[in-house]
């Protein structure tokens, strides 16, 4: 009994994913930081195969679209997790 329902619930989670190859890039690029822990490596599979099928003239259009569109996201700074201090690491020159 135990199997069966173990069975079922692994069917039930393969048929819920997502197909990653039936959307266009620009909807994988506005998925980017919110993929399911569980999709991640079939959404991260997608991706490098869309940019090795690029031109190199595509790849460095895409990559140049993304920096653009970078600074309109969430700031460049990292924050520790481990839960010590402010967590604001300043690049290039130690704490300020």
């Amino acid at each position: 009994m135990k199997k069966l329902i173990l069975t079922i619930s692994m069917l039930t989670v393969g048929l819920a994913a997502t197909d990653f190859s039936q959307m266009t890039m620009e909807q994988l690029n506005a998925m980017r930081g919110t993929v399911a822990t569980e999709e991640r490596d079939a959404f991260r599979a997608e991706m490098q195969n869309r940019l090795k099928a690029m031109s190199p003239e595509e790849r460095q259009a895409y990559a140049a679209a993304r920096r653009k569109n970078a600074d309109k996201g969430q700031g460049t700074m990292q924050r520790l997790r481990d839960g010590s201090g402010s967590g604001i690491i300043y690049r290039g020159g130690g704490r300020r």
